[in-house]
């Protein structure tokens, strides 16, 4: 009965040893819970109406260069589609319909681009 009741304690010793460990680990983590942090603000490279100007520039440049691209997209998809039509009167006009939407595609890009260069002269 005795040696039931020393192993006990010992597994008692090593959990109450294993516990104060666990509490020393954690009060440092504890303690900076407790502290606030001092509320910064995020900062910006917007200083001045110029670096607003350059930031929608380079946005509409970005924009511009996407229709583009889903504009020569369209002109490839179109191709194909003209390819593989095969002398069929509804794919041929499947193809036709589809290179239109890419040339306004085309269009609707430059007048994209050029549209900066207006709002630019008018607000000058």
């Amino acid at each position: 009965m005795k040696m039931r009741y020393s192993r006990q304690s010992k597994n008692m010793k090593n959990i109450t040893k294993k516990v104060a460990v666990a509490a020393l680990l954690l009060l440092p983590v504890l303690a900076f819970a407790q502290s606030v942090p001092s509320p910064t603000v995020p900062t910006t490279g917007v200083r001045s109406l110029d670096d607003v100007s350059r930031i929608i520039t380079t946005l509409v440049e970005w924009i511009t260069g996407l229709f583009f691209v889903a504009a020569i997209l369209f002109l490839f998809y179109a191709a194909y589609l003209y390819l593989g039509a095969a002398g069929d009167p509804e794919r041929l006009t499947k193809a036709k319909d589809q290179l239109i939407y890419s040339i306004v595609a085309i269009v609707v890009a430059l007048l994209a681009g050029s549209i900066r260069f207006i709002v630019e002269s008018v607000l000058r």
